[in-house]
């Protein structure tokens, strides 16, 4: 993808879409510095796309800037607020800046945009598990995995919810699933509560 984007970027310099699109290839190839510059040309050639904002805030979150990636969510919101993932994006950021009240009315918005949004849904849910509001956690754990029965994180969270509740068979089942489809602190989690 690299090669054919390097010949489209040669024919055409001023493709602020040809460098996004390269430097999210760059991005997949864990090459960040190569996908920063990338994304900063895509800005400089068009400051009115949001897609590069959101891209470079997912590089800022790698390298743990996560006072740069908020600051890239936000201005990708500016230019594109009826986005769903952004606010999920933002909202993850959020959390991980200890501001939790802000993370879940992103994670509204986004809802409120996408209801069928499944990493909103359990994002929400983390936060509420966090917080030890273990019913809310509980039903947007449910209501992402109806939406998506392959979501393994989500029939994780599920089952440390109802552990947490003191529901041994529940959580067994959803920790059970959880395992089944690969999510690899279930099998732990398993051994701990479910001998």
């Amino acid at each position: 993808a690299i090669e054919y984007l390097n010949q489209a970027i040669d024919k055409d310099a001023q493709s602020a879409a040809a460098f996004n699109m390269r430097g999210a290839a760059y991005f997949e190839l864990k090459d960040y510095t190569n996908a920063l510059l990338d994304y900063e040309q895509a800005i400089k050639l068009d400051a009115s796309n949001y897609k590069p904002f959101f891209n470079r805030a997912s590089i800022k979150m790698e390298q743990s800037n996560w006072q740069g990636a908020y600051e890239d969510c936000t201005k990708a919101i500016e230019l594109a607020p009826k986005e769903a993932e952004l606010y999920v994006k933002r909202g993850i950021i959020e959390a991980a800046l200890q501001k939790a009240d802000e993370a879940i009315h992103d994670f509204d918005k986004a809802l409120e945009i996408d209801p069928k949004d499944t990493n909103a849904l359990y994002n929400r849910g983390n936060i509420k598990f966090q917080s030890a509001e273990l019913e809310d956690a509980i039903k947007d754990f449910t209501e992402a995995v109806k939406i998506d029965a392959q979501f393994a994180k989500a029939y994780y969270g599920l089952g440390l919810a109802y552990q947490k509740l003191g529901n041994s068979d529940a959580s067994c089942m959803n920790l059970k699933q959880a395992n089944r489809l690969g999510y690899a602190d279930a099998k732990t989690a398993l051994e701990t509560y479910c001998k």
